[in-house]
């Protein structure tokens, strides 16, 4: 795991408790916080939620989430979250990752999109994860700034699974000739996931937590006898 990943993990990991602890003692999750302020009546589903997006001023990252019509749902899947890094000046946006949330507002599945989906700027895998998890933060009190950051502590948490799914779709749309990104394939619109996996959360805080333990053992044996 990349130093950086580790540090910011680490730091997340605090973030992502404390935020689900102060969710729990309201008896609320994302998506009832994400919906708030939210009237239900007339509600459009598969529209961006919210409409222009939410995009942080100083890094350009930015998300927005769709919800399905319940007549749609499939394996408890309530909606989905999209998460960009982009520029904080420039129109250009390049799609992260997909979260799949359940109604329960659980992250139950990640995925990474075709290029036609998002109309987003495809970069290579590696430019992305050069930006990442730093390129990844939000901070904007609307539509909630507690959904905001819930999401910017998601992405460090899942680093090394964003990696395989990148990585993934970099070959899903890599061309006969070894030319990437394939035109014909990022304008395929049979195609709209290229790659996805499931998620345990509770497996992914566990070895979060491990390695918090690694590191204080490893602090204790190098310390100075008292």
């Amino acid at each position: 795991m990349e130093p950086n990943w580790l540090e910011a993990g680490l730091a997340a990991l605090d973030e992502w408790h404390s935020i689900q602890s102060a969710l729990a003692a309201d008896q609320q999750t994302i998506l009832t916080e994400l919906f708030r302020d939210h009237i239900d009546s007339g509600f459009d589903y598969w529209a961006h939620f919210p409409e222009d997006d939410a995009r942080d001023p100083v890094t350009g990252a930015r998300f927005y989430y769709h919800a399905h019509d319940p007549s749609e749902w499939s394996l408890q899947e309530h909606g989905h979250f999209h998460l960009f890094v982009g520029e904080p000046d420039g129109p250009g946006f390049s799609h992260v990752v997909g979260v799949s949330m359940d109604a329960k507002g659980q992250p139950r599945r990640l995925f990474t999109t075709n290029g036609w989906v998002t109309g987003e700027v495809m970069r290579p895998a590696e430019e992305l994860l050069s930006r990442l998890p730093e390129g990844f933060e939000i901070n904007r009190s609307r539509p909630s700034w507690l959904v905001g950051r819930w999401l910017t502590a998601l992405v460090a948490l899942l680093m090394p699974e964003v990696q395989q799914l990148l990585v993934a779709r970099d070959e899903a749309v890599t061309g006969a000739g070894g030319h990437r990104p394939d035109p014909a394939t990022v304008e395929d619109r049979e195609r709209h996931v290229l790659s996805e996996c499931p998620l345990d959360m509770q497996a992914v805080l566990a070895r979060w937590s491990q390695r918090v333990d690694s590191l204080q053992a490893e602090a204790e044996l190098l310390s100075p006898p008292g």
